[in-house]
């Protein structure tokens, strides 16, 4: 995955999930940089809402049968 920002691009991988205090709590690493992304219900269905799209779903499976090189 790859976070831009005006000021930095950072390449964040997700290496872990878990429910905690009824949050969504995704753990890894931004370039070398260990981080959390805390996400609540509400922002989850938010999220979830803008993910069910044709095209996003598609992007789902083309990466979930692409053969690593």
């Amino acid at each position: 995955m790859l976070v831009k920002t005006p000021a930095i691009k950072l390449g964040v991988e997700v290496r872990d999930s878990r429910v905690e205090e009824g949050r969504l709590v995704l753990s890894g690493v931004a370039n070398a940089m260990p981080c959390t992304v805390e996400i609540g219900d509400k922002e989850l269905v938010r999220i979830a809402g803008r993910l069910l799209k044709p095209a996003v779903i598609g992007l789902f499976f083309k990466g979930l049968f692409r053969k690593d090189d």
